[in-house]
């Protein structure tokens, strides 16, 4: 954003997508990508297994944010169907009658002789545990946003009103959901879109003077959180094990030119071969030549000799192979169409993992 003199500002997009909303005005930066196509590169980079579940109300949605609202609230009230989830919670309080057990540290600790009230210690047995506290604190966001259908804005406070005796999350930004149980298994659909919410809202973002309400998604974290599940699942059968992000090697021998590369196929403490996601857009399908740098570095450093630059299509980007001059590396551009069917689209990352495997040194093949 770039002022413009007598009040005016120019606005330029980049890979960011969402709404911001202050006082009295609202931005909407809209993705290039269909909503259901977004939903799917989101659901599937959450839960691999089960994002049909997830991305099974939006299908006629066109607008992200009360996309994300009405598969929320519509899995969330699937969900307390049955009643809130309940679970122990361990509590320490004062009391004036003994419940559990006494807490003997503390009811010495605070001195004076007195003996109630008591520091005491109990289980108890409460809807008020992370995966309702999620539900409630993902509804309550959610309902600050404008344009959120009226429909869903009712089934929202549906939603609150279910987990009254429910505190909200205080700090929710790092929040994960808890493991996969029996117990909690009905919750998985609403509880990715919860985190999905949590990860990505915040009420109060400042920035000088102004304070912003923000729900903003980085195709390229999204693109490259789609990219590394799905090669994940595709390259099982080949053995081995897909690693996201490992940056424990550097260009130098120093080792002040650390790297980090998006996506890693290992054999133990062998890598076999290298991936890069990138969702940005390109002129003219031209490569961009600090993506080749980049990925050449990262051929040179491992020992490999060939890379992979993994581009959204509607990036721009052309499949092509170049070959380093001297050097001999190749660095291979292959391109994923987002704006396919999800089964197509995942057909494409099939057959990038049988490129990948048949073109590094292959490591004993895993049972299918």
């Amino acid at each position: 954003m770039t002022p413009e003199g007598a009040g005016r500002w120019r606005v330029r997009a980049d890979s960011r997508v969402g709404i911001l909303i202050g006082d009295g005005w609202e931005l909407r930066i809209r993705p290039r990508l269909e909503v259901p196509r977004l939903m799917f590169l989101l659901a599937y980079a959450a839960d691999h297994t089960g994002w049909r579940d997830v991305v099974a109300p939006v299908e006629r949605e066109r607008d992200e944010v009360a996309a994300i609202a009405s598969a929320f609230v519509w899995h969330a009230n699937r969900a307390l169907e049955r009643g809130p989830l309940r679970g122990y919670r361990r509590r320490e309080e004062r009391a004036d009658t003994l419940r559990g057990r006494i807490r003997f540290a503390d009811q010495i600790g605070r001195g004076a002789g007195l003996p109630i009230p008591l520091e005491i210690a109990y289980s108890d047995y409460t809807p008020d545990v992370l995966e309702n506290r999620m539900l409630l604190t993902a509804a309550s966001l959610l309902l600050r946003l404008p344009r959120v259908a009226p429909s869903a804005r009712r089934r929202l406070l549906h939603v609150r009103s279910r987990l009254e005796n429910v505190q909200l999350l205080r700090d929710w930004r790092g929040v994960r959901a808890p493991d996969r149980t029996r117990l909690n298994e009905h919750y998985r659909p609403a509880l990715v879109l919860a985190e999905l919410v949590l990860r990505n809202l915040s009420i109060s973002q400042e920035t000088g003077e102004v304070e912003a309400t923000t729900f903003v998604f980085d195709m390229n974290k999204v693109f490259e959180d789609f990219v590394t599940a799905a090669f994940t699942e595709s390259m099982r059968r080949y053995g081995g094990t897909v690693r996201p992000q490992v940056g424990e090697q550097s260009l130098d021998t120093g080792s002040r030119l650390r790297l980090k590369p998006d996506i890693g196929w290992w054999d133990g403490t062998r890598c076999l071969a290298l991936l890069d996601a990138k969702y940005k857009a390109i002129d003219d399908g031209l490569l961009r030549h600090g993506d080749a740098y980049q990925m050449l570095a990262y051929c040179v450093a491992y020992g490999l000799d060939r890379g992979y630059l993994v581009y959204a299509k509607d990036s721009g980007a052309e499949p092509r192979t170049h070959v380093i001059r001297n050097g001999g590396q190749r660095i291979e551009v292959v391109t994923l169409d987002v704006e396919q069917e999800p089964d197509v689209l995942l057909d494409q990352v099939r057959a990038l993992a049988v490129h990948v495997a048949t073109g590094a040194r292959p490591v004993k093949a895993a049972a299918a």
